[in-house]
């Protein structure tokens, strides 16, 4: 039978979860931070600085100044345009302590936009303090990961034969090894395709692409977010999947309402074969942004082993490293975490955790990181101070 839980039994673990998490400090406790705090600093200023050697479009960074002159930069997350709440609430609080710091925001309700910039620039500022990356603050685990791609197919006009010819035609033009395909799922909406023609899919495109190829599914775009509304569809699914090497699936059913729709996942995550299991999907927090609070709940009810998150859409790098951290110390879980999208900061997150927590990073461009440092198929380690590659004071 797979497990019940209630909307109520829901709440009370995601409260339990954001209790724990507001102690302070201890999920991050055992990467021993502490050693390398040099002082406490505190917050004195905020203004856009413009770093023209930036890569890519993105030259205008939130630039954040201690009281002591040291300095971090985040992108203005969400177009975030002045930290004043972030500001109050990091009253009396170093700017090192990235946790207490993280949940004292969380508490007095700032902005997520004004959060997540605060938090990454002072990452930013503390390994710039260190003249060290990120990553190496954080404790260097390697020095490259395999990185994937993205391959989009859409309606009207969706064809297997010519979506898996795409599929190939990417991999040679790239030099990539790895994609996730974002092709219609959602059988039985105006954007979706039959059952068929997904499994169709799945099969035509592993057979242009051969079998050393890695690749993943993302029911995607936009009304067909999620690959059926049927567990017994999405096991058929989950089994061609498995058979064709498939690596993980991401929404193969609506995650929303959660409570009727986690044991709908927990009877997916029985079965004896499939690729790793992530709910993703409109309407809910658990996908690209996931909060660590929304996170727990699902791993620990057995409902998923992949969860995605993104410093520039979520809370920041300290949500991030708190999932990351949790997939660390909870081996048990066997749980992935897929970090999405944001490419400077993730870039250091990469080379912090070995494979069997973080096996494939989503850098399919070079938007914030400089191409050079994208070598074929691989991310290469960033060898600058801080977060983001900057040369001007």
């Amino acid at each position: 039978m797979p497990v019940r839980l209630t909307r109520r039994a829901f709440l009370e673990g995601c409260g339990a979860a954001a209790a724990g998490a507001l102690m302070g400090r201890r999920l991050l406790a055992g990467m021993d931070l502490a050693l390398e705090t040099p002082r406490a600093v505190h917050l004195k200023a905020w203004e856009a600085a413009d770093f023209p050697a930036l890569p890519g479009k993105r030259k205008t960074l939130l630039k954040v100044v201690a009281d002591d002159g040291s300095f971090g930069v985040s992108r203005p997350i969400g177009g975030c345009s002045d930290l004043k709440d972030a500001h109050a609430a990091a009253q009396g609080i170093s700017l090192l302590d990235h946790e207490r710091l993280h949940d004292r925001m969380t508490e007095k309700g700032v902005p997520r936009a004004q959060l997540a910039t605060l938090d990454i620039a002072c990452w930013d500022l503390h390994a710039r303090m260190l003249g060290k990356p990120l990553h190496a603050l954080l404790g260097t685990k390697r020095e490259r990961i395999l990185r994937y791609g993205d391959v989009r197919g859409t309606q009207p006009n969706f064809s297997p034969a010519g979506y898996a010819r795409k599929v190939a035609e990417y991999f040679g033009r790239t030099g990539l090894t790895a994609t996730k395909l974002h092709f219609p799922g959602a059988m039985g909406t105006d954007d979706g395709i039959p059952l068929a023609d997904v499994l169709e899919t799945l099969r035509q495109v592993r057979a242009a692409v051969g079998s050393e190829k890695a690749l993943a599914w993302d029911p995607y775009p936009r009304s067909a977010e999620s690959a059926t509304k049927s567990v017994q569809e999405a096991k058929e699914i989950l089994k061609t999947m498995d058979d064709l090497g498939y690596a993980w699936i991401e929404g193969h059913l609506p995650p929303v309402p959660f409570e009727t729709q986690i044991p709908k996942y927990v009877e997916l995550m029985k079965m004896e074969k499939k690729p790793r299991i992530q709910a993703e999907g409109p309407g809910s927090p658990i996908g690209d942004g996931t909060p660590f609070e929304v996170m727990k709940p699902w791993v620990e009810a057995g409902a998923v082993n992949q969860c995605s998150t993104d410093a520039y859409i979520a809370a920041g790098l300290t949500n991030a490293l708190r999932m990351l951290e949790y997939a660390r110390t909870h081996p048990e879980r066997g749980l992935v975490i897929n970090l999405h999208w944001a490419w400077a900061p993730h870039a250091h997150l990469a080379m912090a955790y070995d494979e069997k927590i973080f096996p494939v990073a989503e850098f399919p461009m070079s938007e914030d990181m400089p191409p050079a440092y994208l070598d074929g198929p691989h991310l290469l380690a960033p060898d600058w101070p801080g977060i983001y590659r900057i040369t001007e004071t």
